[in-house]
């Protein structure tokens, strides 16, 4: 009975492992892990806050964060540098650098401190309107033969406040415009050589399959990049496509590992209010080949 028992928990844990979303992403020397994670109004714990959490909650998010093994992770919809501190207070092997020119929902990164980091700053031009929308903020990765440029982006929303056909036919045409320029950003990269391997990474709140009304179409057209990512489901909406992605550059895809694209599904691992707490978004995670030769 004692071996029965033993055994029903044994297959117990292995039925529920990846209904919580545990990665199958853990530190690799051999590989660059990269995450995009959207927290949701990650404030600094004074008031006003839209979402405002305990230290309870942040814990949770640190760990989530903890979980991705990631290496470099571009982040969303953070109020300011004390908001990140939270966090980092919890994760000694990480730094972060993050924008100011969003409000309060700028875009940055964590990244593990041993790697090799150029801090570029924020990409202005990606504000359409820069009442409205955030600029992107760019790093420079070095890990192993592999280097790279990063930017973290959170474009537009077509959202509820969007209330008429005129407004949302606006946030649509801003996003198509992200999207025109953050693909000439990769271009003008591309076209001085000296940087093949390119990444677009975050919130593009739309996704490149869409056929009817499609925003994203200069990137997902593109020949220049692809949409790593385009398969993947929404964790809370899971009859509809994500719309968190990583975008890579020709040569950058090249180092893609086949079938390491996956989700941390926060909103199984938790119950619905503390998972808000969360985010109402789920980080997403892929890994890169770092052992070939270095090809710029």
């Amino acid at each position: 009975m004692h071996l029965l028992a033993v055994y029903c928990f044994l297959l117990l844990i292995t039925f529920i492992q990846p209904l919580f979303g545990c990665s199958n992403t853990h530190p690799n020397k051999d590989v660059l892990t990269l995450a995009t994670f959207n927290i949701a109004w990650l404030g600094d714990d004074k008031d006003p806050e839209t979402i405002k959490r305990s230290d309870e909650d942040i814990a949770r998010i640190a760990d989530i964060i903890q979980e991705t093994s990631a290496d470099v992770i571009a982040l969303q919809e953070i109020e300011n540098i004390q908001a990140i501190q939270r966090i980092l207070a919890l994760l000694p092997d990480y730094g972060g650098v993050l924008g100011t020119r969003g409000k309060s929902q700028n875009v940055g990164f964590l990244y593990k401190s041993s790697l090799q980091i150029q801090n570029i700053g924020e990409y202005l031009p990606l504000a359409v309107d820069p009442s409205r929308n955030r600029p992107g903020y760019v790093i420079q990765v070095k890990k192993g033969n592999f280097d790279c440029i990063i930017m973290s982006v959170h474009f537009k929303s077509t959202s509820r406040f969007d209330s008429t056909d005129e407004l949302r036919a606006e946030s649509r045409t801003m996003r198509m415009e992200q999207s025109k320029r953050a693909i000439a950003w990769m271009d003008s990269i591309l076209r001085k050589q000296n940087e093949k391997d390119i990444f677009i990474i975050g919130d593009f709140n739309d996704f490149p399959k869409r056929s009817k009304e499609p925003t994203l179409k200069n990137l997902s057209e593109s020949p220049l990049g692809t949409f790593l990512t385009g398969d993947l489901k929404s964790c809370k909406y899971p009859h509809l496509y994500a719309i968190d992605h990583i975008y890579a550059s020709s040569a950058a895809s090249m180092r893609f590992t086949l079938g390491s694209e996956h989700m941390i599904d926060i909103h199984s691992m938790y119950p619905k209010d503390v998972a808000e707490k969360v985010s109402d978004h789920c980080p997403v995670i892929l890994q890169f080949d770092i052992t070939k030769p270095d090809n710029d």
